[in-house]
């Protein structure tokens, strides 16, 4: 998987605040242990494995491609587009008005109430319980690229269309996104260029305010909200799908502003994405070389791509939409350019297996080991503030480095931690080995990783690192829990005490541990 982008690199470790003060060893074992078993079933499903499966389900009624879809109820609209070539839809150059509903539950399609003027390119969000279809490209003259403004609001209840408040700035190809009960129009091709509006619609109002401008002006990119922060992905130059790119960039509604985040891994446009349990995942796309199978999913928190199992079927176009922690990705054309489809292929997304397997959560005496550390650390004064975020990183750093040295299938971090050991503890390595692999951390072996890394270029290593990312952990985690582990091994030794005598003290009051 490439990495993030190029010259963006990780922030080093958050320097660790000395607690104001220390609490009595019996209060701070409770403590770490609400925080330890809070945190490995929290990380255990946080964690994202590469994969997921798909499954094909009940096929659209129309074949088309450069559709728009959104979930509403519990239902999936797909929306506009263009048909595959026929006499029927000569007259309005294949642009669709079609309107079709997709039950997850039921696995069947209906025909709703067409749009007020077919468009393709549109961008589509809801609130409220209404779903709003927005700008997009229609016929102008012998052109089918003409750039609209309009604004059409869908009501269930009633299946009819109500056209609303146009966009200040006409452009298609954009991508649109809620969030806060707006919607975000984002960028788009204005029928002479890029155009880098950031326009957002109030619903309640009928009104629209123009926001701080898209850093990177470009068109058929995906938009996806996580967090209260809208995140721009992928896109091309110019309606060319020859100049591709893996820009993603975050608006904060707050603050109004812009930022770059880890690229997009493969460059792309003519894509969809779509939102379930905090993780996007970006699907599809085209380039000169064909589609895309592509499925990547970025996990926002923590500023990370990572692949998932393929589209079963390459298109762009496509929309997608999630239900119940499902992902239906439908239509689109197979084939770069004017192709159709009317493919409905469903997703299930690993980190819904993850949460439902028992082998997710860790063992009483893996916990323990957690917990034990956490208890050396807070005696030496080099553990940060309950509560704080340095605190959650550092738990999170131990249980996930721990998981991945523990059941990694990448051969390099299996390697690293057999080559760390040997340096480490020498004669004692082979058994050390066997047991980390069943109990996990011990002092000792944390130790022997940290110092083998102080010496070693690890962090240039991209099939390592990647291994690593798997379970969401980088380099500044890394650092942070190396950071505390020397602290605590300094301070304890200044006032003449062992850190490993005091982690052998604390590892036997620990869960899986006591009756040992």
């Amino acid at each position: 998987m490439p990495l993030p982008v190029p010259g963006k690199q990780e922030s080093t470790a958050t320097p660790i605040r000395q607690p104001p003060t220390l609490v009595s060893p019996s209060r701070a074992l409770a403590t770490l242990g609400v925080i330890a078993l809070a945190c490995v079933s929290a990380f255990a499903q946080e964690t994202l494995p590469v994969g997921g499966a798909w499954k094909t389900v009940a096929p659209a009624p129309t074949m088309r491609t450069e559709v728009v879809a959104a979930a509403l109820g519990g239902k999936i609209y797909v929306i506009g587009g263009f048909h595959e070539p026929s006499l029927r839809y000569l007259t309005t150059f294949m642009i669709s008005d079609t309107v079709e509903e997709y039950d997850p539950a039921t696995d069947r399609w209906a025909t709703k109430a067409s749009l007020p003027t077919g468009v393709h390119h549109a961008g589509a969000g809801t609130v409220g319980g209404r779903l709003y279809v927005i700008g997009g490209f229609t016929r102008s003259f012998f052109s089918v690229w003409g750039p609209v403004a309009s604004v059409y609001m869908y009501q269930p209840e009633t299946d009819s269309w109500t056209e609303r408040a146009p966009m200040p700035t006409p452009r298609g190809a954009l991508a649109v996104a809620e969030s806060g009960g707006q919607l975000y129009a984002i960028g788009g091709y204005d029928g002479s260029g890029n155009s880098a509006a950031v326009e957002v619609y109030d619903p309640a109002t009928n009104t629209w305010t123009k926001k701080a401008p898209l850093p990177t002006p470009r068109d058929h990119l995906a938009a996806a909200t996580v967090g209260g922060k809208v995140y721009a992905i992928g896109g091309r130059l110019n309606r060319d799908y020859g100049h591709n790119l893996a820009i993603n960039e975050a608006y904060d509604p707050v603050t109004d502003r812009w930022t770059p985040m880890a690229y997009l891994p493969t460059a792309r446009s003519g894509i969809t994405a779509a939102v379930i349990r905090d993780f996007i995942y970006v699907l599809g796309g085209e380039s000169p070389d064909g589609t895309f199978r592509t499925n990547e999913a970025y996990w926002p928190r923590a500023d990370r791509w990572q692949p998932m199992a393929p589209l079963p079927t390459g298109r762009h176009g496509l929309g997608s939409a999630a239900v119940n922690d499902r992902l239906y990705v439908i239509a689109g054309g197979p084939t770069p350019g004017g192709s159709f489809s009317n493919v409905n292929e469903l997703f299930v997304p690993p980190i819904t297996q993850a949460a439902t397997q028992p082998e997710a959560r860790a063992s009483a005496q893996q916990v323990g080991t957690i917990m034990a550390l956490l208890a050396v650390f807070q005696e030496a004064g080099s553990l940060p503030p309950e509560s704080s975020p340095e605190s959650d990183r550092l738990t999170k750093a131990l249980i996930q480095f721990q998981a991945a040295f523990m059941k990694s299938s990448n051969l390099e971090v299996r390697r690293w931690l057999t080559e760390a050991l040997f340096a480490g503890l020498g004669n004692d390595a082979p058994a050390a080995v066997r047991v980390f692999r069943t109990k996990g951390w011990t002092s000792r072996t944390l130790e022997a990783v940290i110092d083998y890394a102080a010496t070693r270029p690890v962090w240039n290593q991209r099939v390592l690192i990647e291994g690593f990312q798997a379970y969401n952990v980088g380099r500044s985690d890394f650092e942070l829990m190396a950071q505390t582990f020397r602290t605590a091994r300094s301070r304890l030794a200044a006032r003449g005490e062992d850190l490993h005598q005091a982690y052998a003290a604390r590892q036997g009051e620990m869960p899986g541990f006591k009756n040992e």
